[in-house]
């Protein structure tokens, strides 16, 4: 009789949808213990055959955040988003631990440390290379990556920033100031995040067509990580009567104030310079950088309750998850 009773029937006695019956008897981690072990209770009751059950998921209780030594001191930059997840975490019990590897340096002895982890999830904190994303991918276990620097079209769930969307509103506020010809100044190659903002300006210069509007791409190599090209970005500025410059984040801008001054113009006076990120140096430069800004402290939280909501029927598996960075107008921008 036990291989007769169907989850349709299972459901109905539970009052709850077939698909939360099947990830339950399934014992998938999307499902909270509460509900699975009323579920499994009832399918036992009603005769279901106990050799179709598979081992229970643990609940959540460990996490591991993965990150490069050179990201995790970096105080003003991903050490509130850290903080933000381990105390939302914390609230509910979990403990997060560091897995911390030198880039480049990966090998079969901590790839395999990493994945035999006693953990119910893991989070990526910018960096993913390969090795790492193809080993915690066939896990089955929930992953994160934070603002991914490199794409691998998987399952993984990747929480980005609004780059296409933040540079095309800085494009379009410049172009709305009267500028006509704007450059974007980055690294493609570096980042996904850098390679979208990129494609966000294109996209608002493409908008004009017809309209005398003129966009500049000017794209360096970044894999010494001086996060500037001075010789290109002074030539451009020589020969291109640029009046606005957008650049992939705020270092970039910051490194673009020192040639910007050294051939002798003036910001905002002589060229409008936008960054994205909201650090520190930005605020406290002269003029202050108008910039976007990444709510660290939020999307800490934010990432650390979406794990949570994993680990109960509350919550589907995303593909992506897109955290809006608002503009923040400062004196690096002029209208012309």
């Amino acid at each position: 009789m036990g291989n007769r009773i169907r989850l349709e029937d299972i459901a109905r006695e539970c009052g709850v949808t077939k698909g939360l019956v099947s990830r339950a008897l399934a014992g998938k981690y999307n499902v909270s213990d509460e509900t699975k072990n009323r579920i499994v209770k009832k399918a036992l009751e009603l005769g279901y055959d106990k050799g179709r059950l598979r081992s229970a998921v643990k609940p959540l209780s460990r996490v591991v955040l993965v990150i490069p030594s050179r990201l995790l001191f970096k105080e003003d930059y991903w050490q509130p988003i850290i903080k933000s997840v381990a105390k939302t975490l914390d609230f509910s019990s979990i403990t997060l631990d560091y897995f911390v590897y030198e880039e480049g340096k990966l090998d079969e002895e901590s790839l395999s440390k990493l994945a035999s982890s006693a953990c119910s999830a893991y989070i990526l904190i910018h960096s993913n290379p390969t090795p790492i994303n193809d080993r915690l991918k066939d896990l089955g276990k929930p992953v994160v990556e934070v603002d991914p620097k490199t794409f691998h079209s998987d399952c993984i769930t990747k929480v980005k920033f609004s780059n296409y969307d933040s540079l095309y509103e800085a494009t379009e506020m410049l172009i709305g100031k009267g500028h006509r010809i704007l450059a974007f100044y980055g690294s493609d190659a570096h980042s996904t995040s850098f390679r979208e903002r990129h494609e966000g300006f294109l996209a608002a210069i493409a908008s004009h067509k017809g309209e005398g509007i003129a966009g500049v791409s000017l794209d360096f190599d970044n894999s010494s990580l001086n996060y500037s090209d001075d010789a290109m970005l002074e030539r451009a500025l020589r020969e291109k009567r640029i009046t606005a410059l957008l650049c992939a984040n705020d270092i970039i801008a910051l490194n673009a104030y020192k040639v910007i001054a050294r051939i002798g113009m003036r910001i905002p006076d002589d060229i409008s310079v936008t960054g994205f990120d909201n650090v520190r140096e930005g605020q406290e430069a002269i003029p202050a950088l108008t910039t976007f800004n990444v709510p660290r402290e939020e999307l800490g939280k934010e990432i650390a309750d979406y794990l949570l909501g994993m680990f109960s029927e509350r919550r589907l598996q995303y593909s992506q998850i897109v955290v809006h960075c608002p503009l923040v107008r400062r004196d690096s921008t002029r209208r012309l």
